[in-house]
């Protein structure tokens, strides 16, 4: 989590506790700090990819608590994500993130026009990124998802 979150940090973490997805509320306050704090589009969704990527790493089955970046990513255009995964400050950690968040289960309200509209390049490094976190289930989904075009 960026330490600039330090503050809702016990927020965050008690959903896992209570079960319960974040409010409105406090992704509204996520936000508005990430945007104080990371007033630059691409260094912001950098920060939430790389904090996507951290954590169990899983797509599913993962401490609820760990869907908060990926609910802030699910609002952000994939021309900024992909924009920033080429950006040269992007390293693993960001593709890390960007997998999970991509192949997750529903994770953007238009995921499949999304994954289609990545530069088969980067769905090539999404996809070896994966194949390196030696998580069979985010394997499977990337192979499903990132896979270069051919029959589906």
């Amino acid at each position: 989590m960026p330490t600039t979150l330090d503050d809702l940090s016990v927020q965050i973490l008690s959903l896992s506790q209570t079960g319960e997805s974040a409010s409105l509320d406090l992704l509204t306050e996520l936000k508005v700090q990430l945007e104080l704090a990371f007033p630059d589009l691409i260094t912001r969704t950098l920060t939430l990819l790389a904090w996507c990527g951290a954590g169990s790493g899983r797509c599913s089955g993962y401490p609820l608590h760990e869907e908060v970046p990926g609910l802030l990513l699910k609002e952000i255009p994939i021309t900024e994500i992909v924009a920033s995964l080429q950006d040269p400050r992007a390293d693993s950690r960001h593709y890390a993130g960007a997998v999970r968040h991509l192949v997750g289960w529903k994770s953007r309200p238009r995921q499949r026009k999304d994954i289609d509209a990545l530069p088969e390049p980067m769905k090539v490094r999404l996809l070896q990124q994966a194949r390196a976190s030696g998580d069979q289930d985010k394997q499977s989904r990337a192979e499903r998802w990132l896979t270069p075009t051919r029959a589906r």
